[in-house]
């Protein structure tokens, strides 16, 4: 069974990409979620991206090799709103 892995991302209005502010795997990453959950974030599993971003620093924009993906993910995000 793989280990479960979260990460959070923000973009902020005006930003030239998205950055990771928080990450975590296993219980880390069950309370990364919980926390998502219980703020009402929106969450979107991409197990992918999510190997790709976790590699990533917290604080750090995110590769442009994920900015594709990532604008479907956050354009199906608002779309749920």
């Amino acid at each position: 069974m793989n280990e479960i892995k979260a990460v959070a991302l923000k973009y902020p209005e005006g930003a030239s990409a998205p950055f990771v502010t928080a990450k975590g795997r296993g219980e880390l990453a069950k309370k990364i979620i919980k926390v998502a959950e219980e703020n009402n974030v929106l969450i979107e599993k991409n197990d992918e991206v999510i190997n790709v971003l976790s590699a990533q620093d917290i604080g750090q924009a995110v590769p442009e090799e994920t900015w594709e993906v990532l604008a479907v993910i956050f354009s199906t995000i608002l779309q749920r709103k």
